[in-house]
């Protein structure tokens, strides 16, 4: 599994591929559907959510805490991705909110400390850093951007 700055780099070269495909379409480019019921503005929309969640996972365990507080339960990704997506940003104001929520999410990804990446020597398993980068941000460009890449070509 990567260390800190191996996931970090592969963090910030999903990002910028997946938003250079979407930097420069028009404000009425996000709102059309293309990924089943969602837009544009629903997909950035959602993967700000799991960024968001996801800064407060990190900002807990630089705390030496869980990193998901009592009582919230990430286990019914339909229902936080239908809260996500519903609280979508218009136009482009929908790729700023999704750029802010990176930035923090990236920064806090950055503040924990090296010996939180990498595999566990006992379980094999990788580290709550490589976890939460992973499902949130490495495997969210890995799961969106052929989704993405498929809706740009249709629109060409």
């Amino acid at each position: 599994m990567a260390n800190k700055q191996e996931a970090l780099a592969e963090l910030d070269a999903g990002h910028e591929k997946f938003r250079a495909g979407i930097s420069a379409l028009p404000d009425d480019a996000y709102s059309e559907t293309w990924l089943g019921e969602w837009n544009l503005s629903q997909v950035l929309a959602h993967m700000s959510g799991w960024f968001n969640e996801m800064t407060g996972a990190m900002e807990r365990v630089d705390r030496g805490e869980r990193p998901t507080p009592e009582g919230v339960d990430y286990s019914n990704a339909d229902d936080w991705n239908a809260r996500f997506s519903a609280g979508a940003a218009k136009g482009r104001t929908a790729l700023t909110a999704w750029e802010d929520s990176f930035r923090r999410y990236r920064e806090a990804a950055a503040a924990l400390g090296e010996d939180k990446y990498g595999t566990d020597p006992e379980k094999g398993r990788p580290l709550i850093g490589n976890r939460l980068l992973q499902a949130s941000g490495i495997g969210h460009f890995e799961e969106h951007q052929p989704q993405l890449d498929e809706w740009l070509k249709s629109r060409a």
